[in-house]
């Protein structure tokens, strides 16, 4: 079982690390590329196509939101809409710089477009619902060092405890007994609805191993669609974070319909697989 699990982190990790350093060259030119006032600038105002902008910036974006959320206020100060804001920082988490070549190095390339768009749109219906909503973070004054180099080391700490998980997963759950809960389409979707929003595991590059040892158990494809394309906001985990930051009625509001939103699109993305 010992040499089972090391051989499963290694082929993980081949799958998974090197698109992970990739990421983070990208992130660094990105990052000393764009500056925080320039975004606020432009970000004061919603509209449409921002607001489109705005989400996939998020989704590709170098930044976590465990190091955002303690100085969400001062880009607030430099001008951002605090509704755009959150519509930003929900994006950062569904989605990351590194998703889709690590999606598609695991599962495949139409998997990994088809969960893009299901979460672009998740995330654009819940950023038209917070349009007229008033969201105010709390003001803390602990803040978080937030130093590029600092937090890709802390990622991928994470990103190594995902591997560890998946590939924990992948040898102690007997096969059988889970294909008997997730094999079909609809078991698969509700044990992924179940388990994404109970489990936690750092940032969203740590899902993606256990994503991969769930589908080596045999969860059907509508299920490890779900679990890449719902969990990452429709969590305990994260409506807590947030909850703390905005208010959880307003949190609250928004993971439900990312959450519902994203359980449609997954049903008929995944007819397409």
């Amino acid at each position: 079982m010992l040499e089972f699990f090391f051989r499963t982190v290694i082929s993980y990790s081949f799958s998974i690390l090197p698109w992970f350093f990739l990421g983070i060259i990208i992130a660094y030119v990105i990052e000393k590329i764009v500056h925080p006032k320039i975004i606020g600038k432009y970000f004061a105002r919603a509209s449409l196509s921002k607001v489109i902008l705005l989400l996939i910036l998020g989704m590709i974006s170098p930044l976590s939101i465990l190091s955002f959320l303690p100085i969400a206020n001062e880009f607030i100060f430099l001008g951002f809409n605090p509704g755009m804001l959150f519509s930003f920082l929900l994006a950062e988490r569904a989605y990351d710089l590194q998703s889709f070549f690590i999606i598609t190095s695991l599962f495949g390339f139409k998997l990994a477009i088809l969960n893009g768009l299901a979460i672009l749109i998740s995330l654009m219906v819940v950023a038209y619902s917070l349009r007229k909503n008033h969201v105010a973070f709390s003001r803390s004054n602990h803040q978080k060092t937030n130093h590029f180099f600092l937090r890709q080391v802390k990622l991928l700490g994470m990103v190594i405890v995902g591997i560890a998980i998946g590939a924990a997963i992948r040898v102690i759950i007997p096969p059988g007994l889970f294909q008997s809960l997730a094999a079909s389409p609809s078991g698969g979707l509700i044990t992924a609805i179940v388990l994404g929003f109970t489990l936690y595991f750092g940032p969203i590059l740590g899902n993606y191993p256990v994503a991969k040892a769930l589908s080596d158990l045999g969860m059907s494809s509508a299920g490890v669609f779900g679990f890449l394309t719902i969990s990452p906001v429709f969590n305990l985990i994260v409506i807590t974070l947030f909850g703390t930051a905005i208010g959880f009625k307003t949190t609250t509001k928004a993971v439900i319909l990312y959450g519902l939103i994203a359980t449609i699109l997954t049903l008929f993305f995944s007819l397409l697989l």
